[in-house]
């Protein structure tokens, strides 16, 4: 597919230097805290023969985690081929290729190619999208059961952390860009689809939300 210039310049940005930098950092500790809070979240409902949606799924740690606990199938969305590269080579290596398709590009033009998922995941990934409303639009639309995402809070470090990130960009002539989203919209978008939050944890600078199908 033809990405816009956003997604194109993500998968510059997400190049293969961070991408093995990311996979190394997640074999010596682990996923990060926001992940293990997100992944330890899903995982007391039970997951056992679900399937996973993980849009922006990156080096693939969400589902490598889930793996470990009894999830039957995954598929994994990014736009950056750098990372699914390290995802698909990890996942060759436990031998789960059976259990995991790959899907480059925006989720948003592949959402209709997609499956439905028991449960859908977007670690980090609404802040660096320009349309968020259409970003949960679409993956909510594709969640039997749950839906789990991390997502910046609005503070003063967010809000001038996020500035200067931008403004690299700018100066990079980068047309990619981070965003911050207050969580009232978040949440109001999540539940008029017909979903209730069943879990809601924060870090400084992040917040770890569960919701449930009703």
């Amino acid at each position: 597919m033809t990405c816009c210039g956003h997604c194109r310049d993500a998968d510059d940005f997400f190049s293969e230097r961070t991408a093995r930098r990311d996979f190394k950092r997640y074999l010596h500790r682990g996923p990060d805290k926001q992940t293990s809070m997100l992944v330890e979240s899903i995982r007391k409902t039970g997951i056992k023969a679900e399937t996973l949606l993980d849009v922006g799924g990156g080096i693939g740690a969400i589902q490598l985690e889930l793996f470990k606990n009894g999830l039957m199938k995954s598929v994994n969305v990014d736009a950056s081929n750098a990372y699914q590269a390290v995802s698909k080579e990890e996942i060759s290596k436990r031998g789960l290729d059976g259990k995991t398709e790959y899907y480059f590009g925006d989720f948003t033009s592949l959402a209709p190619l997609l499956p439905e998922a028991d449960i859908v995941t977007l670690d980090k990934v609404i802040c660096c999208y320009p349309d968020m409303k259409k970003l949960l639009q679409l993956s909510l639309q594709k969640t039997v059961k749950r839906y789990g995402l991390v997502y910046p809070r609005v503070n003063r470090f967010t809000k001038i952390g996020f500035w200067f990130v931008n403004f690299w960009f700018r100066i990079r002539r980068s047309e990619f860009r981070t965003y911050l989203h207050p969580p009232s919209l978040v949440n109001e978008i999540i539940s008029n689809h017909g979903f209730r939050q069943t879990s809601h944890q924060t870090t400084l600078l992040w917040q770890v939300a569960v919701y449930e199908r009703m």
